[in-house]
């Protein structure tokens, strides 16, 4: 087995083709890694501006969910269990109540969150705008942001007919949930930068 550091413009992850049974022998981390299409995928952690940036979006989301009683969000890293077997690690994700009752039990979720953010850090971005969207398509993940803190802004993917719909928001658009009904917050807060 061996391990390699793949370079594609400015990316950086390392990846090792692995067994789903190698990859939960892996000790318990703080690290992000991931199992995707056999490989287990180690980031490098995240920067200052990224961490700022999914705090806000987490706390957002969050005080939304609270208030009405929709659910949980939580943040990486935290394994998520999806159904084609690939385990993830969103930055932040939403799961809705009747999910979370189904699989709150469990130590790590075998769920589809309703919707996932991903905020792109120089080393994944080929990972999170082609591999995971591909991914979360696949499984049904009803919404996925991809934050974009270099060019300050969100891509808003919606399921439709099982494929996404892009709709691309920058820094002085408001963004509203599509799962999360009602849920609506300017870009720029969101990014910090209002």
């Amino acid at each position: 087995m061996t391990t390699e550091v793949l370079e594609h413009a400015a990316e950086t992850l390392t990846r090792r083709r692995a067994t789903l049974e190698e990859f939960w022998a892996l000790p318990e981390s703080m690290l992000h890694v991931e199992y995707v299409n056999g490989e287990i995928v180690m980031a490098p952690a995240p920067t200052h501006s990224h961490q700022l940036v999914s705090r806000n979006i987490f706390r957002a989301l969050d005080s939304f969910v609270i208030k009405e009683a929709l659910g949980e969000v939580f943040y990486s890293p935290f394994d998520i269990i999806l159904p084609s077997g690939a385990v993830v690690q969103p930055d932040v994700f939403f799961v809705t109540a009747q999910e979370y009752k189904r699989v709150s039990s469990t130590p790590r979720l075998h769920v589809v969150p309703a919707l996932i953010v991903e905020i792109l850090s120089p080393g994944s971005i080929t990972h999170d705008t082609l591999t995971k969207r591909e991914l979360y398509e696949q499984n049904g993940v009803r919404e996925y942001w991809i934050v974009d803190i270099e060019k300050r802004d969100i891509a808003q993917l919606v399921l439709r007919k099982k494929h996404y719909a892009l709709t691309e928001l920058g820094e002085g658009d408001v963004i509203r949930g599509a799962v999360l009904a009602g849920f609506e917050s300017h870009v720029g807060e969101l990014l910090g930068l209002k």
